[in-house]
């Protein structure tokens, strides 16, 4: 063999015994490094622990098994966070950016089955605390790909049914992440490009008296797709009255699916936005029920406009749409009486502009068409100015055929009033405000009769069925264009909310209809 080749030779296996050793003493080096700062520079309300740790240095892959870490909070030192999982791993980690462009630069950080459970009531905010100091970021960090997968989320309460929110087999992906001295003043303390969330299901304790679940959850593209969406009172209804001091509604709502088009979400000096195109509800039905006998609530209901107008968020939802919905009320008023019930099925409702940050001009306008009482074809439009202080409104209504007959299955049981007769068509227009509104009525009928039944609402009151209907016209078919009209001023009870004030106008529409001359002034 040459003495130029062994050279050679001699040359590359002294580069790769150097490497190799180099590679060891690197590894050890920064492996000691990763354990050091986790043994002592962690905050002392966070403790961690984990079975064994992998370095690549090569690869620039760091690998962590079978970690678990509590949070505790600074004052109390209860914990309230806990966090076990699988594996944490760091793939490929560029020390070249590291070492001469000043930014930690990471392909792919992965978390693989974490179990996350958070007492919500524990942790208290330390954010005016003087001991609270803004976190030092020294070089920025970059993460080509964040990505969680199949984790599962508790978070409790201190109330008897503690459990406030469970989420299993959550997968979350974010790309393009950017962590910074400027992105950590920010309420989201990050900058991130595409995003991806999936889960199998969710729980969320919405309130004292309401749960509500979701099956499979989708969110991809800036466009979410939820399944399966129900909420429910947790009581039975008798059990609800029982549990309340002032009436409630007795929710059961089930959306099969609802899909959420072009989301937006963020803070702008510091308040939070969420915009959307379009949001969409399929197939939604909904049970209502209300115990008229539990005792008023005296709280001020304010109308729509005003509750767009405070929300504590900027909202802007270009169009709602509801598809084939189906929506049933019913109404407790009388001890030993069944609830008096309507119902609207085939409804198909468009709302327009829904939020607070649209230009002053723009309204708010919903229109609905279902049928009622399985029957009576109906139309709504309904606008209102969000911008205007005042909160008025514009409520337009017609029906045809409306089934008296069925109407009966409410107004016998809750009013003891049983009407027979046809209504052909019917026509309302209210406007108002907060504090006071009109209403136009045209109302085409014949044969109509209004019978008074006694207290127990087994019998007609003959007596008082007398005198009601020589107050009421008997049909419309001498008027002109066979409608009798009637007009009504009214004021709301601020106690109650819009569509009760929307029923006074038409209640007040129908004895001036029926009982005036049939012409408006």
């Amino acid at each position: 063999m040459k003495k130029t080749l062994r050279w050679i030779i001699y040359i590359i296996l002294t580069s790769i015994v150097i490497y190799v050793i180099t590679l060891i003493t690197v590894n050890s080096i920064i492996k000691g490094k990763v354990e050091n700062f986790l043994a002592t520079r962690l905050p002392e309300n966070i403790k961690q622990s984990y079975e064994k740790m992998n370095l690549n240095t090569f690869e620039g892959t760091i690998t962590l098994n079978n970690i678990t870490v509590s949070i505790s909070d600074k004052k109390t030192k209860e914990k309230h966070t806990l966090v076990s999982l699988d594996a944490f791993i760091i793939e490929d980690v560029s020390y070249w950016q590291y070492l001469f462009n000043k930014k930690i630069v990471i392909e792919d950080i992965k978390l693989k089955k974490p179990i996350i459970t958070y007492y919500k009531d524990t942790y208290k905010s330390s954010k005016d605390s003087t001991d609270s100091k803004p976190l030092k970021l020294y070089k920025d960090v970059i993460i080509e790909e964040l990505s969680i997968d199949n984790a599962t989320l508790n978070i409790f309460d201190k109330s008897k049914d503690s459990l406030f929110l469970y989420a299993e087999n959550v997968t979350v992906e974010l790309d393009d992440i950017l962590i910074n001295q400027e992105t950590l003043k920010r309420k989201i303390p990050l900058e991130f490009s595409e995003y991806e969330v999936e889960a199998d299901s969710v729980f969320l304790k919405s309130n004292k008296f309401e749960n509500l679940t979701t099956a499979k959850i989708i969110v991809k593209h800036n466009k979410a797709t939820l399944n399966n969406i129900t909420l429910k009172t947790k009581y039975s209804k008798a059990q609800l009255s029982k549990n309340i001091n002032t009436e409630r509604d007795h929710f059961n709502l089930l959306i099969p699916q609802l899909k959420i088009d072009a989301i937006d979400f963020g803070f702008k000096e510091n308040k939070l936005y969420v915009k959307s195109d379009l949001i969409t509800l399929k197939n939604p039905t909904a049970t209502i029920y209300r115990d008229k006998l539990v005792a008023d609530d005296p709280k001020i209901k304010p109308l729509y406009s005003k509750m767009l107008r405070n929300l504590p968020i900027a909202l802007a939802v270009d169009v709602v749409k509801i598809e084939n919905a189906t929506l049933t009320y019913q109404e407790k008023v009388k001890a030993g009486n069944n609830a008096g019930e309507i119902n609207f099925d085939s409804m198909y409702a468009s709302i327009y502009n829904v939020g607070n940050i649209y230009d002053k001009a723009i309204k708010t306008e919903i229109k609905v068409k279902a049928n009622f009482m399985q029957a009576a074809p109906i139309n709504v439009d309904w606008s209102f100015n969000v911008h205007d202080i005042s909160d008025q409104f514009l409520f337009k209504f017609d029906a045809s055929s409306l089934p008296i007959e069925r109407l009966n299955t409410f107004t016998k049981p809750n009013l003891n009033v049983n009407i027979e007769g046809k209504i052909h068509k019917v026509y309302t227009t209210i406007s108002g405000t907060s504090n006071a509104s009109s209403a136009d009525m045209r109302l085409n009928y014949e044969n109509l009769k209004v019978n008074i039944l006694t207290k127990n609402g087994n019998k007609k009151n003959k007596v008082l069925s007398a005198i009601a209907n020589i107050f009421v016209k008997k049909d419309s078919k001498d008027e002109v264009d066979r409608f009798r009209e009637g007009v009504a001023n009214v004021s709301p009870d601020k106690t109650k909310s819009i569509f009760n004030y929307i029923w006074l106008n038409i209640q007040s529409g129908l004895l001036d209809t029926l009982t005036g001359d049939g012409k408006k002034d």
